[in-house]
């Protein structure tokens, strides 16, 4: 129904600055030299592509208009922004803006009609993540906004339609602080404009931050296909995972790359959930799986993370 495109390519990098991204695009290229993660069975398997959707220009100043306080919609070198932080966020006036990053059209709240999620940084100093996501719905008279929910985001999603003919979202989304990338994905259901959001799994990856002792769990695939023949498409996620200490003579793992250093190839394991019409459903050969991913990640995140 909607093209499957992605909006504003320069805002989903993982990373802020050029010398990070540079280390971190080799430490990758070399993991793909080194492994190759993907099974006969998953070759056959088209890729499932995220649905991040590309607006025109007027299409995003339209949207932002139900966002923006009167007046504050702007455009500018490609970027579309409220010029002043709206009234129902918690920096309400601050100059700072609130940016459009990207957009999930579909039909979220009821069946067939046309909405959309918009994931806004900014405005929200005091959320865990600075940011927010407003959900749109389209009428005769133009967008408006059903609701807002600060401190969230999303990088990628992909749609699963559900009994009630909306769509699910599984989402995943990612900061990164000093070189260490963090990760979640998450199940969103806003059916009846309820907004329900379930956690599946949290990510880590510290390569950026040169360590001693490197550890990547890293999503690297999110391969959609009926898996148990029931007419309804499911998700498999593949992880590449690595965890290796690092000789003394090397500051860090960026270094003992560039110098030449041989770090052991990631072990690839994958992950597979039903989708039942309703929500996604962990099989039982992925459990020990899932198990691992947490332990390791748990290791260096704290429990109690949101």
């Amino acid at each position: 129904m909607y093209s499957q495109i992605r909006v504003y390519p320069g805002s989903l990098s993982y990373f802020r600055h050029t010398p990070v991204k540079l280390a971190v695009t080799f430490f990758l290229i070399l993991a793909a030299v080194l492994h190759s993660p993907t099974s006969d069975a998953e070759q056959k398997t088209a890729t499932f592509q995220n649905i991040i959707n590309r607006l025109s220009r007027s299409g995003s100043l339209l949207m932002l208009q139900a966002v923006c306080d009167v007046g504050k919609s702007e455009l500018r070198n490609g970027v579309a922004f409220c010029s002043a932080c709206p009234t129902f966020t918690s920096a309400s006036g601050d100059k700072t803006g609130f940016v459009l990053a990207d957009v999930v059209l579909g039909s979220f709240t009821q069946a067939r009609e046309p909405e959309a999620l918009l994931y806004m940084k900014g405005c929200e100093p005091d959320a865990m993540v600075d940011s927010g996501v407003v959900l749109l719905q389209q009428t005769a008279n133009g967008w408006s906004r059903l609701q807002y929910q600060k401190g969230l985001g999303f990088t990628e999603c992909l749609k699963f339609r559900t009994l009630n003919d909306v769509s699910n979202l599984l989402c995943n989304h990612s900061s990164s602080v000093d070189g260490i990338q963090v990760g979640k994905i998450f199940w969103i259901d806003m059916t009846e404009n309820k907004f329900s959001r379930m956690p599946l799994l949290r990510w880590y990856d510290n390569t950026s931050s040169n360590p001693r002792e490197l550890v990547s769990v890293f999503p690297h695939r999110f391969l959609r296909s009926d898996f148990n023949q029931d007419g309804r498409s499911d998700v498999r996620i593949s992880f590449r995972i690595r965890e290796h200490f690092i000789p003394e003579k090397y500051s860090g793992a960026l270094h003992a790359i560039n110098s030449g250093y041989k770090i052991d190839p990631p072990q690839s394991v994958s992950l597979t959930y039903l989708f039942n019409g309703v929500a996604l459903i962990l099989q039982k050969d992925s459990q020990e799986n899932s198990a691992r991913i947490n332990q390791i990640v748990n290791k260096h995140l704290p429990t109690t993370d949101p």
